[in-house]
């Protein structure tokens, strides 16, 4: 997961994400903690706090998906959503989880690997 490259505003879109996706079943799983820590060293802890603060400043779930819409390269695109899934495919996926990851894929115009 090489993350570094992201701006700012493609750092904060991840986190959100991150976050909106581990909260989606009510519940936190190892494999999302593990995604987390794995940001947290890509991007150094003081970087991740800063980033972490900016993304838990998103009001809700639109405002993180509002957020979301600012994200216009087609490889930071790719690279959140490669991380949200990675993310979601070692547990088994929560219907929200699933609504979720198709919203974004929507958003972006990528197609969502989901099993029907």
């Amino acid at each position: 997961m090489d993350v570094s490259g992201l701006s700012e505003t493609e750092q904060t879109v991840l986190l959100a994400l991150v976050g909106l996706l581990a909260r989606a079943d009510g519940r936190l799983s190892e494999t999302e903690m593990n995604t987390l820590d794995e940001l947290r060293r890509v991007l150094t802890a003081e970087r991740f706090g800063e980033v972490r603060d900016r993304a838990a400043a998103l009001a809700d779930d639109e405002a993180i998906l509002t957020a979301a819409r600012a994200v216009t390269r087609p490889e930071a695109r790719e690279a959140i959503f490669g991380v949200l899934y990675e993310m979601s495919i070692p547990d088994t996926l929560d219907p929200s989880e699933v609504v979720i990851l198709e919203k974004v894929a929507a958003l972006w115009g990528l197609e969502a690997p989901l099993a029907e």
